[in-house]
């Protein structure tokens, strides 16, 4: 299951005076004292909560994925459902399926089919149904039932390898999870209902493929043609070993390398990418780690010491009495923001003048006081030329964020907000990772650097079949990158299945750390720990270049 309920905050705030477009940052200082400190060896537990590095020995990756044998072969079976399984069997009610009739699950229902394949390859699984707005889980093997991780449902104990999902209507339609592997032989296929009802026809099981090499060749330049030379730089690295190799990433709570501290005391290896939320630092953020000292400082020290920084921004709603960054928790309307005016490029006191006469609302200029709170900070890490995988307003295509109401006004908002970061802040430090999960949403190749996903499962899989859907986005070719994930993934599938993500972050809390700060291992055994992060795969911050000198 879904995560955290951590968001970005606001900042009602305005942050600069005038009506010039020259913006005076004098006042933007670090904390005091941002330079590294030794620990002590002997310190204890507590210690790690800090936002202390500790200092790192040689380390060999000792661990290589294992190789598979694809055999492709055709194939193409079809099973009906009211034949291949044991539910029971609807004939009339609804117009065009194939056979006899159809089946209905209802949520967390399931039915189970047998196909017996040729050859071990990618096979891409193809379900014809009609629903009231479903999803519905696809489960390979699995024998006994088991209860869920949340304990809502029974499901079997097989590996979830994805999803499809549909809308509503009232005719059968095809949808497909492509890049499925399977082992030569008798394969079962679970389809579990996890929301809504679904009428299920048939399931059709067809060879298919996986992630193609030419998804790798990528451009090494950045959108924005005014970045900073650490930036550039960074994107040029990131565009050499895409498709090559993985970066180890992992979020950490705010001002602490905690969660990555104790990866190390696991494995010995650091995270390549220190991932975090810089909505901590908006006005209306009510979280306990709120503006915290610690968190700028912490990510410069980061990038000092040779590893990449990332932020995401989880941006609770203005101008609500209970801001949340979820839409069923809020009442802030965003369509109510969004303007033809031309205003990403005004002061504050010229938006002022829109607001008072009715050119711009006030949602706008809330979202604008919220922009300009974030890029302060921004500019921050931008004055100790820090590049920063920037990744605001995630997920925006599940319908669950105030910013995803509908997919007009989120471009709107990523747009300008793009604009005001680059033109108006003139903020050079940024490598853009746009993560809205929808087609819908893709603002544009010109606005995207990094396309994210984010994957949440017990399973242990490459997810390579949400790397196609994240390659089909866009025109032109861009690096993909796991931004958030409840597991880390096994090299061996990531080998196996050519799913080259750019990076995985696997998230903060309970994912990795207990209440003490001490690593558990809920979510990641020791041993697939020490594999991840000792293989040669996988690149730890001790294998990142001196980006000085790349």
């Amino acid at each position: 299951m879904k995560k955290r309920f951590l968001a970005a905050s606001l900042a009602a705030a305005l942050l600069f005076c005038g009506c010039s477009k020259e913006i005076d940052y004098s006042a933007v200082t670090l904390p005091p004292e941002y330079t590294e400190k030794i620990p002590d060896p002997d310190a204890d537990k507590d210690r790690l909560q800090e936002s202390v590095i500790i200092p790192e020995e040689f380390a060999v990756d000792t661990y290589s994925p294992t190789s598979y044998i694809i055999d492709p072969l055709e194939y193409d079976e079809t099973i009906q459902l009211e034949f291949g399984s044991d539910s029971q069997t609807y004939t009339s009610g609804l117009t065009g399926f194939n056979g006899e009739g159809f089946i209905c699950l209802g949520n967390y229902e399931y039915a189970t089919v047998e196909f017996t394949v040729p050859s071990s390859q990618y096979y891409d699984i193809t379900v014809r149904l009609c629903s009231n707005s479903t999803k519905v889980s696809v489960i390979t093997g699995g024998e006994k039932e088991i209860q869920s991780s949340d304990g809502d449902y029974m499901t079997l104990d097989g590996t979830v390898c994805g999803a499809v999902y549909a809308g509503t209507g009232n005719e059968f339609e095809p949808y497909t999870l492509k890049g499925v592997y399977l082992g030569k032989g008798e394969n079962r296929i679970t389809l579990q209902v996890i929301s809504g009802t679904a009428y299920i026809d048939e399931i059709t099981l067809k060879n298919g493929s996986s992630v193609q090499k030419l998804a790798y060749e990528v451009s090494n330049a950045c959108i924005d043609p005014n970045a900073a030379l650490n930036t550039k730089t960074v994107k040029r690295y990131l565009a050499d070993v895409y498709g090559n190799r993985v970066l180890t990433g992992q979020f950490v709570s705010s001002g602490t390398n905690t969660e990555i501290n104790a990866i190390y005391m696991s494995t010995g290896r650091y995270s390549a990418v220190r991932c975090a939320d810089i909505g901590i630092f908006s006005e209306n953020y009510q979280g306990y780690d709120k503006n915290d000292e610690n968190e700028i400082s912490t990510a410069i020290n980061w990038w000092k010491n040779g590893g990449l920084v990332s932020y995401t921004w989880y941006w609770q709603s203005p101008l609500s009495e209970t801001p949340s960054c979820f839409k069923e928790l809020t009442d802030f309307d965003l369509t109510k923001a969004v303007t033809d005016s031309e205003v990403a490029d005004l002061s504050p006191a010229s938006l002022e003048a829109y607001l008072q006469t009715g050119r711009i609302s006030k949602e706008c200029m809330a979202l604008i006081n919220d922009i300009d709170a974030i890029a302060q900070k921004l500019k921050l890490l931008e004055m100790q030329d820090v590049p920063v995988l920037f990744r605001p307003m995630p997920e925006a295509g599940n319908g669950w964020y105030w910013w995803g109401c509908d997919s007009e006004s989120y471009l709107w908002l990523y747009r300008f907000m793009f604009t005001r970061f680059t033109q108006y802040h003139k903020l050079t430090n940024i490598i853009w990772v746009w993560d809205g999960e929808s087609y819908d949403c893709y603002p544009g190749d010109d606005y995207v650097d990094i396309v994210g996903m984010d994957i949440y499962t017990n399973s242990d899989i490459s997810g390579n079949n949400r790397m196609m859907d994240a390659i089909g986005y866009t025109i032109k070719s861009k690096c993909t990158a796991l931004t958030e994930c409840g597991r880390i993934p096994n090299p061996d599938h990531i080998a196996r299945d050519g799913a080259y993500w750019l990076w995985f972050a696997l998230w903060k809390g309970d994912y990795i750390i207990n209440s003490n700060g001490s690593i558990q291992y809920s979510h990641v055994t020791a041993t697939e720990l020490d594999y991840a992060y000792n293989n040669e795969l996988f690149i730890t911050r001790d294998e990142l270049p001196d980006f000085s000198r790349y």
